[in-house]
């Protein structure tokens, strides 16, 4: 779960407890014994209106991908590319270390997601020479998982 689902879970919640509080369906009028609470909700619902979109622009920021050509005009000093198996750029690196640890976190992450446990995270140097393949933790992912039923 991320931010967003939990925010638009909240919202639900609150939008569910409005409509109780409500005397009609459109929700546009409270119950005669609930106005102060039917106003109370009305309030949440518009602040955490607010912070859904906050957090779809937020999350739209963070989404932005660059080639690597892209990266190397902003980065020219870049060397090592973090890649995954479906030719998505990961992250730029400087230092071959740094870039390994970059795919070992990402192969964990990936590792995790159902979606995407079979894809492979890659480090390139600028001609495109494959340095390093990510192992992740595929043995402790397995062994939380046996541990829960055990």
């Amino acid at each position: 779960m991320n931010k967003l689902e939990l925010f638009n879970e909240m919202y639900e919640l609150i939008e569910h407890n409005l409509l109780c509080y409500s005397e009609n369906y459109l929700m546009t009028k409270p119950k005669s014994k609930f106005i102060k609470e039917w106003n109370r909700e009305k309030e949440k619902l518009e602040l955490l209106k607010e912070i859904i979109e906050e957090e779809k622009q937020i999350m739209k920021v963070k989404n932005i991908n660059f080639t690597q050509k892209q990266i190397l005009k902003m980065y020219p000093n870049t060397i090592y590319y973090v890649k995954n198996s479906n030719g998505g750029l990961l992250a730029g690196c400087i230092e071959l270390e740094e870039a390994k640890r970059y795919a070992e976190e990402y192969k964990t992450e990936y590792m995790k997601d159902k979606l995407n446990n079979k894809v492979g995270v890659y480090v390139f140097d600028k001609e495109g020479k494959n340095l390093y393949v990510a192992k992740g933790i595929e043995n402790d992912i397995k062994k939380e998982d046996t541990e829960e039923f055990e």
